[in-house]
This record gives structure tokens, C-alpha cells and sequence, in this order.
């Protein structure tokens, strides 16, 4: 589920959720970089591009940020941050952060934490 999923007086609920830890991650500068629309030079494949940006900040983002990135998927998933943490395995794992990076609306979130326009460019 993706946090432009969320309707109705949830969301409320899950950004009030998500705040601290968006927060947190946005004062990350590698973090914002790794997750700040970039367009795709010419003549590179943009699926290729994209997998290489990620390859390259994922590492650190999962290292340093676990705790916040749990509070985030649970909370967008309507689940309880431990609950959601024990039952993760590779392929949830990677399902929720592909949401996660290709969601406009958080991505937008993440900007506006950061000091951004909260507005994603078009790539």
C-alpha cells in the first residue's frame, strides 16, 4: 500500500503516524539525494537508471534509517510497528520499499520535511 492509498479519516491517523520519522529521514542529506527525482540521462534506460540510483543509497538508507522506514510501511499498512517488523521477509521488504520510493505523494511528504516544495518534479 502506498500513503497515496490512504483515504478517509485514516489519514489523519497515519501522518500523524509518519511525521517524526519522515522528519528524520529528511534531515538525512544522502537519504534526500538518494530519494530526490533526478532525470534519467539520455539514452539510459530509466528502469536501469533508477535500479542503479537505489543500488547505490538503499544500503545505507535500510542501515540507517530501519527503525523509521518500519514506522512508515506499518503505519501506511495499518499495522503495528513490532507486529509489521516480525513478519517482514525479503519479498515484503522489497515490495514496501518499491511503494515507498515510487509514491508520489510520499515522496512529496519527504520533500516538504526536507525544506523542499513538497511538489515532485516530472521525470
Amino acid at each position: 500500500m502506498r500513503l497515496s492509498d490512504v483515504k478517509g479519516e485514516r489519514t489523519f491517523e497515519v501522518v500523524a503516524d509518519i511525521i517524526e520519522p519522515v522528519y528524520r529521514i529528511a534531515q538525512d542529506e544522502a537519504a534526500v539525494e538518494m530519494l530526490s527525482p533526478k532525470p534519467c540521462p539520455e539514452g539510459e534506460d530509466p528502469k536501469k537508471f533508477m535500479a542503479r540510483r537505489l543500488v547505490a543509497g538503499v544500503p545505507a538508507l535500510l542501515r540507517s534509517h530501519k527503525g523509521d522506514l518500519v514506522a512508515i510501511m506499518a503505519a501506511i499498512e495499518g499495522e503495528d510497528a513490532e507486529e509489521y517488523a516480525a513478519s517482514l521477509d525479503l519479498a515484503k521488504l522489497v515490495a514496501s520499499l518499491a511503494e515507498l520510493v515510487s509514491d508520489p505523494a510520499l515522496m512529496g511528504f519527504l520533500a516538504s520535511a526536507a525544506g523542499g516544495t513538497g511538489e515532485t518534479p516530472a521525470e
